[in-house]
């Protein structure tokens, strides 16, 4: 009987469960339905993410195997919003499971590319067909629909019915993240909003509730109405993509455009364009003309650390009353100052352990995406346990980490473009400020004075994180001025360079 109890406990480590249904598509469909009764008001319709973590990308940061994420579920995860599900059958959870694996890089995918040429495909992608006109490839296009970087990771049979027969529901592999409706996400969706001042709006339909309408419209400006605005809301569960792609298109075309899709097995930053994007330089260094926004850790340039707007005063600032809250999990200190473009929020959580960055809807709080990074590693006598925020140019997202690593995002959709370790977080080393962005470069500083680091600062390229130049704070030998400091004081001169420059 022992030995039975033994061998029964040991089959059940996390480790060794196996998900029974690994693969299944009614499995998928069923867990999917349990997702959103149940999962969908943390982690977002989409898997995103918004109170909880994005769930899209195959990592779990509680353990990632079919077992360790069966037991979260089931017994939800200690010290967060997390809870468990035991009225769960043992079926349904490996049903929920099943389905979140099939929204991450895990899954596996079958099927070979059609017979085609991909440059002709790639030509006809971004002429006749217009995809570019709704769709983002490796930083290119727009983001009314899905990010197509990854989408080759599906089969070519299952690519080409979603030209030829864009409202049909099925699961994908990959793509869908910049356009909001994410992998997984099976049912398009296409609004059209009609204003009470006579104004009308179709889009991708991003969010909706009682109190306002979100979308991304044909031009790929994302907006959000208060339902008090509105006239009619109109919701159809049809595609924004044409669904005349089989007469449009010759067959050789179509298996032209389908090779050309199988060729995008992920994005690749080298090949990403920056441009104006979100924020333009010349946009930046003006920003004082624009005080409806707030697009620098500091305000403006100048580092004046003010806003200009005048409809909050001494006199009616007692009036102020909370309009929406979004929970930052995590743990450390939160000491972000948002940056406000457009009508978009992007800010920090608390920068200890892991690291969340957003973008979020500013008028109602809703999380347009996430980004969640694991601290890879730790100081055991790390201080200062806190991030005050993200620099936003051009179409990027920057940011640094505890770990003294410099990151730029994809401002869009939240996508990792590039990362670069600026110094060894083992000898004192951290970054708890946003970067300076400056015409094509973004300039970091670096955290540790109470360890004696050696303080700098460096440049990089904002498209490619090549390294451009780097000041030393403190003479090194050869410099100008190493001579000043007496004997070998200069090893531990500290001088860092911690708060965002002007």
């Amino acid at each position: 009987m022992i030995l039975l109890t033994l061998a029964m406990f040991a089959q059940e480590r996390p480790e060794e469960q196996v998900n029974p249904l690994a693969g299944n598509e009614p499995a998928i469909a069923a867990g999917q339905a349990l997702y959103t009764q149940n999962c969908a008001v943390c982690h977002g319709g989409n898997a995103q993410g918004d109170r909880g973590p994005s769930l899209i990308n195959g990592s779990f940061a509680h353990g990632g195997s079919d077992g360790e994420i069966f037991l979260s579920i089931r017994t939800g995860i200690r010290g967060t919003e997390m809870p468990g599900f035991a009225r769960f059958s043992n079926n349904q959870v490996w049903q929920v499971v099943t389905f979140l694996r099939s929204l991450g890089p895990t899954r596996a995918v079958t099927g070979s590319s059609s017979i085609g040429d991909a440059a002709a495909g790639k030509a006809i992608f971004e002429g006749k067909a217009g995809c570019v006109n709704c769709h983002m490839v490796r930083g290119v296009g727009k983001t009314i629909g899905p990010d197509l970087s990854a989408v080759g990771r599906n089969p070519a049979p299952q690519l080409l019915a979603k030209i030829t027969n864009p409202n049909q529901v099925f699961q994908t592999v990959a793509g869908g993240r910049g356009g909001g409706r994410g992998p997984g996400a099976l049912q398009p969706a296409t609004v059209l909003v009609k204003t009470k001042d006579h104004k009308d709006y179709r889009g991708a339909l991003k969010n909706a509730d009682s109190v306002s309408v979100a979308l991304v419209d044909t031009s790929g400006v994302y907006r959000t109405f208060a339902r008090s605005s509105l006239a009619e809301v109109r919701v159809e569960n049809t595609s924004l993509m044409p669904g005349d792609y089989s007469t449009r298109l010759t067959p050789p075309e179509l298996q032209n455009v389908v090779a050309y899709l199988r060729t995008l097995d992920g994005t690749d930053p080298s090949k990403l364009a920056s441009g104006t994007g979100v924020l333009s330089w010349d946009r930046l260094r003006n920003s004082t003309k624009e005080p409806r926004n707030y697009m620098t850790y500091w305000g403006d340039l100048t580092g004046k650390h003010y806003s200009a707007l005048t409809q909050v005063n001494n006199l009616n600032v007692k009036n102020l009353q909370a309009k929406w809250a979004l929970p930052l999990p995590g743990t450390g200190n939160t000491e972000a100052i948002p940056i406000v473009v457009d009508g978009i929020m992007y800010t920090v959580g608390p920068a200890a352990g892991s690291l969340d960055v957003l973008a979020a809807d500013a008028k109602t709080g809703r999380v347009i995406w996430r980004f969640t990074r694991a601290q890879k590693v730790t100081n055991p006598n790390e201080i200062n346990r806190s991030n005050r925020g993200v620099s936003v140019i051009g179409n990027r997202v920057f940011l640094g980490t505890l770990d003294a690593a410099l990151i730029a995002l994809d401002a869009r959709n939240g996508t990792l473009l590039w990362e670069k370790q600026i110094a060894d977080t083992m000898a004192g080393y951290s970054i708890t400020s946003p970067p300076l962005p400056v015409r094509d470069m973004i300039i970091t500083g670096i955290s540790g004075g109470e360890f004696g680091i050696q303080g700098f600062l460096e440049a990089y390229d904002q498209a490619t994180g090549r390294k451009l130049w780097r000041f030393n704070t403190v003479p090194q030998p050869g410099e100008p001025g190493h001579e000043t400091w007496e004997d070998d004081s200069w090893k531990r001169g500290g001088a860092p360079t911690w708060l965002t420059g002007t």
